[in-house]
């Protein structure tokens, strides 16, 4: 079967997808794999070659070392056409509990519920960030973004990440390009898994979120590792992706930072589509 090629993302009329798989570390790499099976077979009955953005945490929950099997793994699959981005350094918060009821309320919910940057002040997200470009460099991996565990990103710490000259960031709801921060409103379906009634209620969610988001310009998929260790989980997400493959094109996430800034660039010149 003849495959779509990913194409550059330069008509803002069309409607992309993108695939990202958070939480990507020594620790996590089983459920990874399997995660990583089941979107090759969704895209393989599909027809399509589908893009990665893999989120890369250094040293998951502070424990360092990767083996040299794990940093072959990374490379081909940069080398395949997927995409790495830095997603924190430890994943751990170290900074006091969060105080708002949204930020509670992301915690909670969602599987990745560690804002390791979320209490840092812009010197010490500085700091983490140099680490972790480090680690980047040390191993010859190349991450054009960076996205905070749990999307909970201080504003000082977000004036970090753009000073540090990565090309996008994200938020829960928003991809945010780099350094102008011009950003897209695209929230993120992503399931929670911890116990039989977040499942139940992230079902409801992600089906009626990707039926409301069936007209936008972005669709966002954010995967977990163990999101392919529940039966109905794994049969929710690879149907939306499967419906979504059909009238939308694959993008990396640096690739719809790219698409953000034209779009930005339309709302801001038409006040008609502003709320876009």
């Amino acid at each position: 079967m003849r495959k779509r090629r990913l194409s550059s993302p330069d008509v803002p009329e069309r409607r992309y997808v993108c695939v990202v798989l958070h939480d990507v570390a020594p620790a996590r790499w089983a459920g990874c794999t399997r995660v990583l099976a089941r979107l090759r077979a969704v895209a393989r009955e599909a027809g399509v070659e589908l893009p990665l953005t893999l989120l890369v945490v250094p040293e998951m929950h502070g424990v360092p070392g990767a083996s040299s099997q794990y940093l072959r793994w990374l490379h081909r699959l940069a080398k395949s056409g997927h995409e790495l981005a830095l997603h924190g350094y430890t994943h751990s918060d170290e900074g006091p509990p969060p105080r708002g009821w949204m930020e509670r309320l992301v915690r909670e919910r969602y599987t990745a519920n560690e804002g390791e940057f979320s209490a840092l002040d812009e010197e010490q997200a500085a700091a983490r960030l140099v680490r972790g470009k480090a680690w980047v460099q040390q191993h010859g991996l190349q991450m054009p973004g960076f996205v905070a565990p749990a999307w909970l990103l201080s504003d000082a710490a977000r004036r970090a990440v753009a000073e540090a000259g990565f090309r996008y960031t994200c938020t829960l709801n928003k991809i945010i390009a780099l350094p102008g921060g011009q950003s897209l409103h695209a929230p993120s379906l992503v399931f929670s898994t911890r116990s039989g009634w977040r499942r139940g209620l992230s079902l409801l969610w992600n089906r009626s979120l990707a039926w409301r988001q069936r007209q936008a310009p972005l669709l966002r998929l954010e995967l977990h590792p163990q999101d392919a260790d529940h039966p109905a989980v794994l049969r929710c997400w690879s149907r939306v992706l499967a419906n979504a493959l059909r009238t939308r094109q694959p993008l990396l996430l640096q690739q719809a930072a790219e698409l953000v800034r034209p779009l930005a660039a339309e709302r801001a010149k038409d006040p008609r589509v502003r709320g876009r």
